[in-house]
């Protein structure tokens, strides 16, 4: 039987298990980038992403044939940022453009030094504007556009239906436009 791409081992007591190699193998960077978005420390989103397989590794077991893998483990990821979150009460996150950056070769010779400045600063602004947002709907805007999840796999990742979803979506736009132009960018 097959879990999405995922082989799955039917075990004696008919119970069935994914293989925690495909897993970690599939997912383990996409949670990694997931918790340092929200953590914006190196160190503490490696523990993170080891905390998520641990405890991934440790429900296997008892994972029903349906589960879609991905929202399963950014859903645990993000509970244990979450946490920690709570336990240092303070809120840090990172530019979207920091993990993201690809090398271009723009970026070597650049055509519009204009557009270039205009930019930086939009992105500054957007990084500001990023910061303000609660962590909720920070993390609701990561998995949309930064990992390209669903309406119901964010709502799985999150705890929340797909309407919630659809709606966390919608007032994290909302907020993320009102901070970027209140903090001066062009609506």
């Amino acid at each position: 039987m097959a879990l999405g791409e995922f082989v799955i081992v039917e075990q004696a007591d008919g119970r069935a298990e994914v293989t925690f190699d495909q897993l970690f193998r599939e997912f383990h960077q996409d949670v990694y980038h997931c918790a340092y978005r929200m953590l914006g420390d190196s160190e503490e989103a490696a523990d993170v992403a080891q905390d998520t397989f641990v405890r991934a590794y440790r429900a296997l077991p008892k994972l029903e044939r349906d589960l879609r893998p991905g929202p399963w483990l950014y859903r645990i990821a993000t509970n244990l940022c979450l946490d920690r979150l709570r336990r240092r009460k303070l809120i840090r996150w990172e530019p979207w453009d920091v993990s993201s950056a690809v090398f271009h070769p723009r970026q070597v010779a650049r055509e519009d030094p204009e557009r270039d400045v205009v930019q930086a600063e939009s992105h500054s602004l957007l990084r500001q504007a990023l910061g303000r947002l609660s962590a909720r709907h920070r993390q609701a805007l990561f998995l949309r556009e930064e990992q390209g999840l669903s309406c119901d796999e964010i709502g799985t990742a999150l705890g929340i239906s797909r309407q919630a979803a659809k709606s966390l979506l919608f007032r994290a736009r909302e907020e993320l436009r009102e901070q970027y132009v209140g903090l001066g960018g062009e609506p």
